[in-house]
């Protein structure tokens, strides 16, 4: 009797074990379902997205004129700043004197993560010097449109980007100059960013010193004076005559000392 009431107990519990175990497993398959079917609606929404990309990918290289090629629009939307490349920025000699002659720099954009995009862009340049006033600061601008930037790409081993290399509008007056840079890309966003810029300013020629003397060292000269003093009158007779021989008492006397010489009257 306890024989067949331990083996119903049994039994019993294996029905329950098993009933938990097709409950679980249906549940598990439902799942499955509700993934697969959310999965599927992924793929049908991915698809989509890729056609609409590719669609307004072909509507913004149509836009830009040819400027910005189809596959270069999904670098529009990796571009999230621009950045000036300082170690091959600065002045460029070409004759080995004293003085640069050029100026040039690197300008890179770039995305989130700081890598370089190959993006062009509209782009204006801008040399100020810090130390000037008014229109003195201002030493050059620079513009270009987003075909011309296309030619300045550069890729060397100090870094990638474009590369301008530009003559100065205005001899500046001052080695330590700050390049501004605006760049707009093709859906309108602008990226600006600056860096300093340092030079070698052409040797100018010196101009003699002109050496003002002090008032106090100045002293005051007298202007020369000039008299005018009437000349003593000459009267002359009308009727003395030059040639008229001297009286006898005018005459010199001649001293009987004064010769050596004895003189014999007869």
């Amino acid at each position: 009797m306890s024989l067949l009431l331990v083996l119903t107990l049994c039994g019993c519990g294996g029905r329950g074990n098993s009933d938990l175990l097709e409950a679980r497993l249906r549940q598990q398959e439902d799942s499955i379902f509700a993934l697969q079917r959310d999965l599927k609606e992924s793929h049908q929404a991915l698809e989509t997205a890729r056609h609409q990309t590719e669609a307004m990918q072909k509507q913004i290289a149509k836009a830009s004129n040819g400027t910005l090629l189809p596959e270069q629009t999904k670098a529009l939307y990796q571009v999230t700043g621009v950045k000036v490349n300082s170690l091959l920025t600065g002045g460029v000699d070409l004759d080995n004197k004293q003085g640069d002659e050029l100026w040039t720099t690197v300008i890179t954009p770039h995305d989130a993560d700081g890598e370089t995009v190959k993006l062009p862009a509209d782009m204006e340049l801008e040399l100020v010097d810090l130390s000037q006033t008014g229109a003195n600061r201002r030493v050059g601008i620079w513009n270009f449109d987003s075909e011309e930037v296309r030619s300045h790409w550069y890729s060397g081993f100090a870094g990638s980007g474009f590369r301008f290399e530009l003559p100065w509008q205005r001899q500046p007056s001052s080695e330590d100059l700050t390049l501004v840079v605006r760049m707009k890309s093709q859906d309108g966003r602008v990226f600006n960013t600056q860096s300093p810029l340092k030079i070698s300013q052409i040797d100018q020629p010196q101009r003699p010193k002109v050496v003002q003397a002090s008032r106090e060292r100045l002293t005051p000269v007298e202007p020369a004076r000039i008299s005018f003093e009437a000349a003593p009158e000459m009267t002359i007779e009308e009727n003395e005559n030059p040639f008229q021989p001297l009286p006898a008492e005018a005459a010199p006397q001649e001293e009987e000392n004064d010769s050596p010489f004895r003189v014999i009257k007869e």
